[in-house]
């Protein structure tokens, strides 16, 4: 570790925007910001200037293939929905980032995996992410009303944001909280899942205020 980072790894306790940071982001759709001008990425450029993000989200994906490597997020995905391009398995890609977000979960959920598959793969990438030197960060998943989609996609959804946060406390992860974001449908899409312009907004700073907290770990 050099002068500059040593004093960086300081000054963080005190004031979290005075150094240059990292940040690697992995998530779906609700991280990318689909069908919105502004992006949560974008919002994170314009208020953290000093942050420096890799930006691998894709639109469809699941932590299930995203963990093994995937072509494409979803069979047919036009190449905007995920700029990052084909990725190898999670463990096999290069990670130089200080912080890794962790954003993907809903997909699964949606597809039905069971919620013990989801906190086996969540432990997988948090053990990818510690070897690496980075400090992870969990979004949380999103919520969205029941009664639009199958009931046994509702009830899944109910169990995998409890993995997920659960997992968080089990493993001293920074946590979003972004399942606790919603202000009713008008948050929503017409599709019932996909955040507004302002939800997606809020979402974003519910994250930067997590890397915040998980900077004065690095």
């Amino acid at each position: 570790m050099n002068i500059k980072e040593i004093i960086c790894k300081f000054l963080r306790k005190f004031c979290v925007r005075c150094c240059p940071l990292t940040v690697e982001l992995d998530g779906d759709s609700i991280l990318f910001g689909v069908l919105l001008e502004r992006s949560p990425a974008m919002v994170m450029k314009k208020l953290r200037p000093n942050w420096t993000l890799t930006d691998r989200n894709a639109c469809g994906l699941k932590l299930a293939d995203f963990m093994v490597g995937y072509q494409e997020p979803f069979p047919g995905a036009p190449e905007y929905m995920y700029p990052a391009g084909p990725q190898p398995a999670f463990k096999d890609a290069p990670h130089n980032s200080q912080i890794i977000v962790l954003g993907l979960g809903l997909n699964d959920s949606n597809g039905l995996l069971a919620p013990g598959d989801y906190r086996q793969h969540l432990l997988e990438a948090l053990k990818v992410i510690r070897d690496a030197g980075a400090v992870p960060v969990f979004t949380g998943i999103v919520p969205f009303p029941s009664g639009y989609y199958d009931p046994a996609m509702d009830a899944n959804l109910i169990e995998f944001t409890k993995v997920m946060r659960d997992v968080a406390q089990e493993q001293d992860v920074v946590y979003a909280g972004w399942d606790e974001e919603y202000q009713g449908e008008g948050d929503l899409q017409p599709d019932h899942i996909h955040r507004t312009q302002d939800a997606s907004d809020r979402l974003a700073l519910r994250l930067i205020a997590a890397i915040d907290e998980a900077a004065k770990r690095v």
